[in-house]
């Protein structure tokens, strides 16, 4: 995580190569995160964080992972979306399923339960959707995602543990039981 450090350094002495390397490894991720929470506004969100991170390379104090600071950033730049009453999307969810050897059947319940997880993720509150993306999705550690939604570790851990029973329920409401996943 060092190098990643560095790179940081060199953006903050104008490097655009260091920030092309940046952008390149971050912006997809951030991308995502953005658009699962808030949809269409996702590029805006993306380009501003990516934004900041060139003109605020220099506040960087090295005391968290580079990733940690990036997705806290691009947090404060969704919930104030959020704020100003821009509606969130469900989540993609499960991967795509086109696979050379899945019998057709097997693809069509995949692609069926993609689209009932979609819609289980859209009932979440915006709070439960971030940690459950940060956490499974850019698989940060429950301390990182504490870092970067700024609340403590025992509010994340609640609110993992609320989210994923949530998100159970939900399923099962839409007739999605535990076997149809792990199918």
């Amino acid at each position: 995580m060092k190098a990643e450090h560095a790179v940081i350094g060199r953006i903050a002495q104008g490097d655009r190569d260091a920030f092309r390397e940046l952008y390149d490894r971050y912006y997809k991720a951030v991308y995502l995160y953005a658009y699962r929470l808030l949809g269409e506004e996702a590029e805006d969100v993306a380009n501003e964080v990516m934004m900041e991170i060139w003109k605020g390379a220099k506040r960087f104090k090295g005391r968290s992972q580079v990733s940690t600071w990036i997705f806290g950033i691009a947090a404060n730049k969704v919930r104030k979306k959020l704020k100003k009453g821009f509606r969130s999307v469900g989540e993609e969810g499960l991967e795509e399923v086109v696979n050379g050897g899945t019998p057709p059947d097997e693809v069509s319940h995949r692609l069926q339960l993609k689209e009932k997880f979609k819609e289980a993720l859209e009932r979440l509150s915006p709070e439960h959707r971030e940690v459950l993306h940060l956490a499974y999705y850019e698989d940060l550690s429950v301390k990182e995602i504490s870092e970067i939604v700024g609340c403590p570790l025992n509010t994340v851990k609640t609110r993992m543990f609320y989210a994923r029973q949530r998100l159970r329920a939900i399923l099962e409401q839409m007739g999605v039981g535990r076997e149809a996943i792990c199918r």
